[in-house]
């Protein structure tokens, strides 16, 4: 009646395939990850494939067919072509910076938050209340309309208002 079970010395180290992994197995997200990694390359290799510079006259403003424009020109007679493809680092260098900022802001606030608890903690989760309550573009462009246009502005404002949403 008694069974002897042989055993093999096999063990089968069974460890659920990450987070990560199981996301790239989907399609979606391959064409994504190949997507993003497309736009920094180009963001970042840009502005050496560009034709002209990013601030060079070319022709007259806004005509379509100057030989050696792609896209034509705008309304300096710049470049089309070569204004994105330096302007892509541009982008990518201020979406850096604003995450940054936000992430640490909110993670400190957070944190602090947490600690302190009682009064500081509701002081602290109510004035993060208030800047949730305006939309992140329309805070920017009030902001951005009072003070001019910089780029340090920009990225202060956007930190600022992606603070409360870490």
């Amino acid at each position: 009646m008694s069974e002897v079970l042989q055993s093999t010395d096999q063990f089968v180290d069974e460890r659920p395939p990450s987070l990560v992994r199981q996301a790239f197995k989907l399609r979606r997200t391959q064409i994504g990850a190949v997507l993003s990694l497309l736009l920094i390359c180009v963001a970042l290799i840009g502005p050496f494939l560009a034709p002209f510079g990013s601030t060079e006259y070319v022709e007259m403003p806004n005509t379509l067919s100057v030989p050696g424009t792609v896209f034509g020109t705008d309304y300096f007679g710049q470049d089309v072509l070569s204004r994105f493809l330096f302007g892509g680092r541009t982008i990518l260098i201020l979406a850096v910076l604003a995450t940054s900022i936000g992430i640490t802001l909110g993670t400190t606030l957070g944190l602090t938050a947490a600690y302190l608890r009682g009064r500081a903690d509701e002081v602290i989760m109510r004035a993060l209340d208030v800047v949730l309550s305006f939309p992140q573009v329309l805070l920017s462009l009030v902001v951005i309309s009072m003070f001019g246009p910089s780029n340090v502005l920009i990225i202060c404002t956007v930190g600022l208002s992606t603070t409360p949403r870490i």
